[in-house]
Formats: structure tokens, C-alpha cells, sequence
């Protein structure tokens, strides 16, 4: 794999479809010092989906991100858990997207320090997002790992959405220093935090943050279906 092949054209910031969760303030918020950074690194997406069947996974997701990312300017690779420690892909990488609920074996550290030295990613569902804010059980009495969930969203009500049970505390405090956090959407049942930004000032790191699902498969027609879209 190269994680190292780029265009000779200058590229942007990435951009969400219209009409996507991930669209909320991915470019809106990125300084002139940020798109510069942006500009010098290779168009590269990576996706890392855990250590079991990851590479049955990274199909389903990649279909996803192929939907709401130009893929004429930006390359999206599969980003294998024994790749994480010996490929430097930190310096070859536009956006990291973690799709796996565990991360194993300390990759979730060099994913952190990715974040801490100015790399951005989106984050679904994952363990890893307590090395950045603290995660909670959204509804204590759920006990399924996945259920339907309706949000209040850039603006917009009633947005019905698959998400994991927990959900971010809504004190808008980060574990780490220097890292703010705001809130992108909000269940409205417990009016808990389900999609935050994380910003760490002095690096410019960026990351996304989402309890809400990649894609599952419709419960009636068995299809896979897109959760990065609205469902009114």
C-alpha cells in the first residue's frame, strides 16, 4: 500500500455531500494555518476497523465515506492494526477515520498523538474517544448496542439515526488540556452530547467524535444502509 501517493494539485479541505452528519463545522472551523498545513499532505483518508475481519469491514465503510467525500481528490485507504506501528502513515494522512468499537494493542495511543500533533479524524463509536472526553451510558436501562436514536442536529430536529448506548458528558470539558470541546448533536431524549468537535488549540488538531453508526443493515430489507445521512 502507499500511503504516500499524492497529486501534484492542490486539494482542499474535505469536504462533506450535502446533507451529511459529518458536514458540521469539518471545514467551517479550520484556520488559514490549518488549510495550509492541509494543502502540504498527501490527499490520503485512512480507515482503521479493529483487528478482527477488518478487511470485510473497510468495504462497508469506505462505500460510506465514498458517498459524502470527492473521490476524485481524495484516496481512501484501509489502514490494517499491523500497519499502525510500523507504516508512518501520520505524516501521509489528511484524515484518519477510526471505525472499530475496540482498538487494540496501544494503537489507540499513536492515534491519540496523531490528534495532539495537529492530525484530524472522525471517530464512530469508539473506545478511543475517552482518551479525549469522557464517555457515558446514554440511557442505563439500554441494553443493546445499537438502537434507534433521534437528535437535534446543525440545526435541524428529529433526525433519526442508529447510535451506540453512550453518549458524551455534557460538561464541555476535554481529559486533555488545551482541548476544547462542542457539542454537534444532542439526543433529545436525554439531551446528552452524541456527536462532539474536539480542537486542541495550540496544534490545530481536530477530531470528530460520534456515537453514531457507520452503516447497518435495515432491519426489514436487510440492505445496507447509510447512518451519515439525514433520515427524516
Amino acid at each position: 500500500m502507499n500511503f504516500c501517493a499524492g497529486t501534484s494539485s492542490t486539494h482542499n479541505d474535505v469536504k462533506s455531500k450535502p446533507g451529511t452528519l459529518t458536514s458540521v463545522t469539518l471545514s467551517d472551523t479550520l484556520t488559514a494555518e490549518r488549510r495550509a498545513a492541509m494543502r502540504r499532505k498527501p490527499p490520503n483518508i485512512l480507515v482503521y476497523c479493529g483487528k478482527k475481519d477488518s478487511s470485510r469491514l473497510f468495504v462497508g465503510v469506505k462505500s460510506v465515506l465514498s458517498q459524502c467525500v470527492n473521490t476524485d481528490q481524495y484516496v481512501i485507504y484501509h489502514l490494517k492494526h499491523d500497519q499502525v506501528k510500523s507504516t508512518p502513515w501520520q505524516d501521509n494522512t489528511t484524515l484518519l477515520v477510526i471505525a472499530s468499537d475496540k482498538v487494540y494493542d496501544g494503537v489507540d495511543q499513536l492515534f491519540l498523538q496523531y490528534f495532539v500533533h495537529g492530525g484530524r479524524l472522525l471517530s464512530f463509536g469508539s473506545e478511543f474517544d475517552s482518551l479525549i472526553v469522557k464517555r457515558t451510558a446514554r440511557l442505563p436501562a439500554l441494553t443493546g448496542q445499537l438502537g434507534l436514536v433521534t437528535l437535534n442536529c446543525d440545526g435541524h430536529d428529529n433526525v433519526s439515526v442508529i447510535a451506540t448506548k453512550y453518549c458524551y458528558t455534557d460538561s464541555r470539558e476535554s481529559v486533555l488540556s488545551d482541548v476544547t470541546m462542542t457539542c454537534l448533536a444532542c439526543d433529545t431524549t436525554s439531551c446528552q452530547p452524541v456527536i462532539v468537535e474536539t480542537l486542541r488549540e495550540s496544534s490545530a488538531g481536530l477530531a470528530i467524535l460520534s456515537q453514531v453508526s457507520l452503516s447497518v443493515c435495515h432491519p426489514v430489507t436487510g440492505e445496507s444502509v447509510s447512518l451519515l445521512s439525514y433520515h427524516r
